[in-house]
Formats: C-alpha cells, sequence, structure tokens
C-alpha cells in the first residue's frame, strides 16, 4: 500500500475513522483495547499513512491514546472528564435555553416534540445509540434555534466528546427518565419559564453523568471487534 494516491488515501482514512469511530460508540471496542497500526492496515486493506491518519483524528476527539514508540489504544475511562464536559454543556445550553424561553413557535417546538418521541421509540426498541444521537440532534437544533450563531459550531464538538466520554463509561446515559426531563424542559421553554426550562437541563444532564460507571472493562480484539465487517482487497 505504499503507492497510495492522496484521494485514495484520504478516503482510506475517513473509511477507517468512522468504522473505528463507530465501534468505540457502540461499545464493541472496550476501553484500553491496543489499536495495532499493523492489524489496522490488514483488517482494512490499508497503508500505514491511512491509518495513521485516522488515528490522529481519534484521538484529537478524545476516542483514543497515542503515545511515543506505544501501540495506540482506545482511551481509558475518565469520569472527571465526563464532569467538566456535562459543566460546560450546562453553562453553554442555559443561556440557550433563557434566549430561547418564550420565543419558540408551535411549529419548532412541535419539530424538538417529534425528536424527543423518537428518541422514546429508539429506547423501546432496545437502541440505546440511536437515543443518544437523537439527544443530540434535539440540543443541537435547539442550539440552532437560538440567535447566537456560534452555539452550534461550539456544541456540536462537545456532544461529540462526550458520546465518547459516554461510550467509554457503562450504563445507559440516556433513558425514559431523561425523555422525560427534556419533555419537561420543552414545556417549560414553550410557557416562557427560562429558569424552569435551565432546572430541567441540569437535572437531565446530572441524571446522565450519574447513570454512568466507570470500572475498567475487559478490551476487545480487533478482528473480533469487526468480525462480519472486514473489509475486502
Amino acid at each position: 500500500m505504499n503507492g497510495e494516491t492522496g484521494p485514495r488515501r484520504r478516503g482510506q482514512a475517513q473509511r477507517i475513522y468512522e468504522d473505528l469511530h463507530a465501534a468505540i460508540l457502540s461499545r464493541r471496542l472496550r476501553p484500553a483495547a491496543p489499536l495495532s497500526q499493523e492489524t489496522l492496515g490488514r483488517i482494512f486493506h490499508a497503508g500505514p499513512s491511512s491509518v495513521r491518519r485516522a488515528l490522529q483524528r481519534l484521538a484529537r476527539e478524545g476516542a483514543v491514546e497515542l503515545a511515543p514508540r506505544r501501540i495506540a489504544s482506545v482511551a481509558r475511562p475518565d469520569p472527571q472528564h465526563l464532569r467538566q464536559l456535562l459543566e460546560t454543556r450546562l453553562l453553554l445550553e442555559s443561556d440557550m435555553l433563557r434566549r430561547l424561553a418564550g420565543n419558540l413557535d408551535g411549529e419548532r417546538l412541535a419539530e424538538l416534540r417529534d425528536l424527543l418521541a423518537a428518541q422514546r421509540r429508539c429506547l423501546a426498541a432496545g437502541d440505546a445509540l440511536g437515543a443518544q444521537d437523537l439527544a443530540q440532534r434535539l440540543h443541537l437544533r435547539l442550539a440552532q434555534l437560538s440567535a447566537n450563531p456560534l452555539l452550534p459550531d461550539l456544541l456540536g464538538p462537545l456532544l461529540e466528546r462526550l458520546a465518547v466520554s459516554i461510550a467509554l463509561g457503562r450504563g445507559q446515559a440516556h433513558t425514559l427518565d431523561s425523555c422525560r426531563q427534556q419533555g419537561e424542559m420543552l414545556e417549560a421553554l414553550g410557557e416562557g419559564d427560562a429558569q424552569r426550562a435551565c432546572a430541567c437541563l441540569e437535572s437531565y444532564l446530572r441524571g446522565m453523568g450519574e447513570r454512568l460507571r466507570f470500572a475498567p472493562p475487559p478490551t476487545t480484539d480487533l478482528r473480533a471487534a469487526f468480525a462480519g465487517k472486514l473489509a475486502t482487497p
């Protein structure tokens, strides 16, 4: 694979990144699982440059640990980092809710409630990852509806980092109880009650953190994580 061209290399790096990211979020790859560049190259039929680019991107997002002269690995659980992410979300989103309270029309509220209903359907079907994705979409949509165009740009990467931190823990961050709290938050926004909306947000984020545990789980072999998904030459 030493003859990789630029566009082909970028395409391979993107595919490796996406598959590794999905494996970490779905907990098929556990914290501290080794990510040998040689093994990844064989799995994805890719050259070392593509593998390295994918791992470097994941490391920037907090999903992978890289160190000189050591095999890369899935990041380890970090409860303090999770708390910091949740605290930052509370700061950003509280300001967002104060801007939105009483300023959402019926059409926008219906759109947000549809996202919440879809979360509940995912949970009923046992799709925790789908519910988490929909929760992220709901909060990102709120940011997009705010009067501050910078909020979506700030909140989006924060939500992605939080998704990784959740995946590194044990337990289910999103539940029917978290749906109830989000529903009450939307109700408060519709009524123009910013204080209650912020209180609901705080309860939602606090509950998310309390439901996660961070005892180190066993690592998962790379080939086992991608069984049935190996790339063809």
